[in-house]
């Protein structure tokens, strides 16, 4: 993998709805033309050989916590052979890997149980919970584990650093350092998944609604149409002129 470095460029500022919290989020990342380029040339992740109709799922998810789980059983639910390739396992309740503490989904073969492959029982690659989605017109958000809605977007929390401040909700992407050195290839750090006509914050705009809440994502969005480009845009980003669709 080639993985391209540089500056990023950061906004901060208080949540409109909440005294002692502040969102700090990627200018950089939020006004790129970024896109997740599963089925459009996205080879995997090349842990091993390339697996195009896997795209991230190599490695099975891991469950945020109990509500992410209980959120993903009521998903497994509804599944039907339509949406999943294993959907006799999933039925039989081996969907996680750990019987007593669920934290993570089973494996089948290499990918996650929830991963259709290329020529499958449902005759669609891809993640059986986007599929589910599809199919009841929900956004996969309603549907994925939380990781799997969330990515390539990371949200995380930082305490105050002092002791009357606010905690600081950060908004930004993962790189490929995120994972630790355990995959080979990732998207937001090559020029081939920068080639959508609009902005991250327009495209993926049911995710931050969901990671900031209504009222912190309208703020944002506020501050970001001020901002013609950001001086530095994403490193492996092919740099084309975006309508902000303001």
């Amino acid at each position: 993998m080639r993985a391209v470095h540089g500056p990023i460029e950061w906004l901060t500022f208080p949540a409109p709805d909440d005294d002692g919290r502040q969102f700090r989020v990627n200018v950089s990342f939020l006004l790129s033309n970024y896109r997740c380029i599963f089925g459009c040339g996205c080879p995997g992740i090349l842990d091993g050989a390339e697996n195009a109709d896997l795209g991230c799922c190599a490695h099975g998810v891991e469950f945020t916590d109990d509500d992410d789980f209980r959120e993903v059983a009521a998903a497994v639910a509804q599944l039907t052979e339509a949406d999943a390739d294993n959907l006799p396992l999933i039925r039989r309740e081996w969907y996680y890997a750990n019987r007593e503490v669920p934290f993570k989904t089973a494996m089948v073969g290499n990918a996650c149980i929830f991963a259709n492959r290329e020529g499958g029982p449902a005759g669609k690659p891809g993640c059986a919970f986007h599929h589910l989605a599809l199919r009841t017109g929900v956004h996969p958000s309603e549907t994925k584990p939380e990781i799997c809605w969330s990515v390539p977007l990371n949200f995380s929390d930082e305490e105050p650093v002092e002791p009357a401040g606010r905690e600081t909700t950060i908004v930004s992407a993962f790189t490929a350092e995120a994972w630790d050195g355990h995959i080979g290839w990732w998207c937001i750090d090559t020029p081939e998944a920068y080639s959508a006509t609009a902005p991250v914050f327009r495209t993926f705009e049911h995710e931050p609604r969901r990671g900031m809440g209504d009222a912190g994502y309208e703020r944002m969005v506020e501050l970001l149409l001020q901002i013609d480009t950001p001086r530095f845009p994403m490193p492996a980003q092919v740099v084309k002129p975006l309508p902000l669709l303001g």
